[in-house]
């Protein structure tokens, strides 16, 4: 019988317990071979098909069934007080979800600022949820060390929580489900515990796969803390990708990944958009500007590396509509004219880590 210090270890084991034991709550979201043209066959992993539209309803699962089957303490205090989280995106609205199905009560803690349609998103899942808009740095601080004391609810952490670990490594376990031939996974970099999930499954399955961060321009910590070999902060400039791009990297989660990475890739907003209209006009799939920066990256990198299969995951379909039908239009007027695009003409309001 598995213990909660097996489902604590990431082994294909322990993810496959996990993909069984959430298996009735989640969708197997299909992987397709994208139809646009490029050196290699991209395959597209559609996280933005996922209940919520993103990847994080996994982990948000994951964690809270993961505490009733295994932690019966844990859980009991669960169930008397509740669950707190940090985030300011797509895990907020994954926990709502999970938290309304199971009855639980519900407090996230998020930046001030926060745009209105985000805030209905949480309250859409779980309409008893409580939002607590705090200043940033108190919101840095909080995802940084996974602890807000003034509330008596259970912690979730997203972006380190073990049974969150094993929800996001359902991911993995599915490509290498549908493409056992798969010979590099792009993974999108907002907090970076997808990459580190899904490295992980891959190593301890034995499998040589190498997986590469994919961060955008105007907001590569990564990529700044890997060149220096340690946390860099970097500037941050808004854009129309929200789930990816940030001033700084979570240190615990650097450390953990910093060796297990293949590499880091960066993409600007302008390739972002029109992976974004590539794989809405060629492969009908509409997903969200943080889901468009793997596919980007693989159609662009794919020649040089000598990929064969290259799997991008889309993580998310949460965009606004306006922000699409804009760059849809300005992508699709470029593409007439043959004229370069701006990164001015695609910028729009964004956030932080999801």
């Amino acid at each position: 019988m598995l213990t909660s210090q097996d489902m604590h270890a990431v082994s294909p084991t322990a993810v496959r317990n996990m993909q069984q034991l959430i298996r009735p709550y989640i969708r197997h979201t299909p992987l397709l071979r994208s139809k646009a043209q490029s050196t290699a066959d991209v395959y597209i992993k559609c996280e933005n098909l996922q209940f919520t539209d993103s990847f994080k309803i996994r982990g948000a699962l994951s964690a809270l069934h993961g505490y009733r089957r295994f932690e019966p303490d844990t859980w009991h205090h669960i169930s008397r007080h509740g669950v707190v989280t940090c985030s300011s995106g797509n895990f907020a609205q994954g926990l709502a979800h999970a938290t309304a199905e199971l009855d639980l009560a519900y407090s996230v803690v998020v930046p001030e600022g926060i745009p209105r349609a985000k805030r209905d998103q949480i309250t859409r899942y779980n309409p008893m949820a409580q939002i607590l808009e705090v200043p940033y740095a108190t919101w840095r601080q909080t995802m940084t060390t996974s602890r807000y004391p003034e509330l008596p609810g259970f912690f979730l952490a997203s972006e380190s929580n073990p049974y969150v670990t094993l929800g996001c490594a359902t991911v993995g376990l599915e490509i290498l489900e549908d493409l056992p031939d798969v010979d590099a996974v792009l993974v999108p970099y907002g907090g970076g515990h997808l990459a580190y999930s899904i490295t992980s499954l891959l190593r301890a399955s034995g499998r040589d796969i190498p997986v590469y961060a994919v961060e955008i321009s105007t907001g590569a910590p990564l990529t700044a803390s890997l060149r220096a070999g340690r946390p860099t902060d970097v500037p941050y400039e808004k854009s129309f990708v929200d789930g990816i791009g940030a001033s700084f990297v979570l240190p615990a989660q650097f450390q953990r990944l910093k060796d297990k990475l293949a590499g880091v890739f960066t993409v600007t907003p302008d390739e972002i958009a029109s992976a974004l209209a590539s794989l809405a006009f060629t492969d009908k799939i509409v997903c969200e500007g943080a889901g468009a920066a793997a596919y980007a990256a693989a159609v662009k990198h794919a020649g040089a590396y000598g990929w064969r299969r290259p799997c991008a995951i889309v993580s998310g379909g949460v965009i606004d509509p306006n922000v699409l039908v804009r760059i849809l239009a300005t992508t699709a007027s470029l593409a007439a004219t043959d004229a370069p695009a701006t990164t001015d003409s695609l910028a729009a309001p964004a956030g932080q880590h999801s």
